[in-house]
């Protein structure tokens, strides 16, 4: 068996599939997993093994090492139940995760005495010409493999749905590795035999360089495509809520108006009929539970918070409420419907699964000093995870939630405002501080 026989046969393939776990292993994964797991890696073996190498040049042994990629490609699509280009993402980059040590090493071994022609030998297969050169082979593959997980792989999340909003920079990613590959391959059969090693060494660094180059532009792509996801959700959602509290205000308004009326009505049908005093009571304090709209001396405030006590009353949380809302004034209606509305949802969510005595919201809005600040403190149960500062939802759908702190941050920043979370022994704090504007300009 010659060295290139070896090293696509076996060791390829293992540096390949290990590159590939790191991007795939959160992707959701098909009925049968474990069964099927075995059977593609024996498949993708047996495939390389028997890939024939009538020819040893560039163009052909590029086209050899690329259909062994598909192959281990098409194995992932059998393991996991994602979308073909979410695959080919992870796929691709691993497969430059992979290049970029390959080169590390081919580069390495150089220095110490190894061959330009580095595993693509014709000669009598050798795994490694001292131990030396053995170790640095595995430093510099844990060190790229560890660094890619880091930075790279740790940003792939199971159930995400992957778009590429820019397709040019992505194929532009794709074509670029491909020329790396085939570059590579030049190298080893054209450059090689002249024992130029200096050449041989600039161009395995050029080749690091772009393979970085288009692992940046692949997560560049995918982040850029997050952020506009994000903004568009939330905007929708900021557009609904404004909907929302129009109609909200108007219909909390006239609620409290009849309401308001018909204590009066209900004290005079019981003094004029059988009705006892007790239950004449018991009907006001009903009514009243529509009639206790508050007065913060914001009108958004007081529309948002009503609405939210009606609803906690009914599932058993009690929201204690000191809020200044005249403080607030620098903020426009709908973004103070929306801020504290997302704020007591989060709240009421983390305390519905509790014990009705943990069932307690606080939130309050003051002025201290020259600034606003804005407090809203619960318990929760479940331990949370944070990403960029923010709580992550535990829904397993993300798509469709974990907006809410999203617009959260969002107003928060428009109004030039500071965000900070604290999580500790079961209690959540979520601290808001602005410059109290209208303070200012007196």
């Amino acid at each position: 068996m010659t060295q290139l026989e070896f090293y696509k046969s076996f060791l390829f393939v293992i540096e390949l599939v290990v590159a590939e776990v790191l991007f795939t292993c959160k992707l959701e994964r098909r009925k049968l997993f474990w069964l099927r797991l075995p059977l593609v890696l024996g498949a993708a073996f047996v495939f390389s093994w028997l890939f024939p190498v009538p020819v040893q040049n560039a163009l052909y042994i590029s086209f050899m090492f690329f259909c062994i990629f598909l192959f281990t490609m098409l194995g992932c699509v059998v393991l996991f139940k994602e979308s073909f280009i979410k695959i080919l993402y992870c796929t691709i980059a691993a497969y430059t995760v992979q290049h970029i040590a390959y080169e590390g090493y081919n580069i390495a071994q150089l220095f110490f005495g190894g061959s330009a022609m580095g595993f693509y030998g014709s000669g009598e297969f050798t795994v490694f010409p001292n131990p030396f050169v053995g170790v640095i082979y595995g430093c510099i593959y844990l060190v790229v493999y560890f660094s890619a997980t880091v930075l790279l792989a740790s940003r792939v999340e199971r159930g995400e749905k992957l778009k590429i909003s820019n397709i040019y920079i992505f194929v532009f990613a794709i074509l670029l590795f491909a020329i790396d590959i085939i570059l590579n391959a030049v190298v080893v059969y054209y450059i090689a035999p002249l024992n130029i090693k200096i050449v041989a060494t600039i161009v395995g660094v050029y080749n690091i360089v772009s393979c970085i180059v288009v692992l940046l532009l692949m997560f560049e792509v995918s982040r850029r495509y997050k952020l506009q996801s994000t903004l568009h959700t939330v905007n929708l959602l900021r557009r609904h809520e404004r909907e929302q509290y129009a109609a909200s205000k108007e219909n909390i308004a006239l609620i409290n108006m009849k309401c308001h009326d018909l204590k009066h009505q209900v004290r005079t049908i019981g003094s004029r009929s059988a009705l006892s005093e007790e239950s004449v009571k018991e009907i006001e304090n009903l009514i009243s539970i529509y009639d206790s709209a508050l007065h913060t001396g914001n009108d958004a405030l007081d529309v948002i918070i009503t609405e939210k006590l009606l609803s906690c009353n009914k599932n058993g949380i009690k929201i204690s409420c000191i809020a200044n809302g005249e403080s607030l004034k620098f903020m426009r209606e709908d973004d103070i419907y929306s801020l504290f509305g997302n704020l007591i949802d989060n709240a009421v969510e983390a305390v519905l699964p509790l014990d009705e005595k943990k069932r307690v919201i606080s939130l309050k809005v003051r002025e201290v000093n020259s600034m606003v600040s804005v407090n809203v403190c619960n318990f929760y149960e479940h331990p949370m995870r944070f990403e960029n500062g923010l709580p992550v939802t535990t829904k397993h759908d993300k798509n469709y939630h974990g907006y809410g702190m999203q617009s959260v941050k969002y107003i928060c920043g428009k109004y030039g405002g500071d965000l900070s979370i604290n999580a500790e022994n079961n209690v959540f704090n979520i601290n808001l501080l602005f410059a109290n504007k209208q303070r200012e300009e007196r």
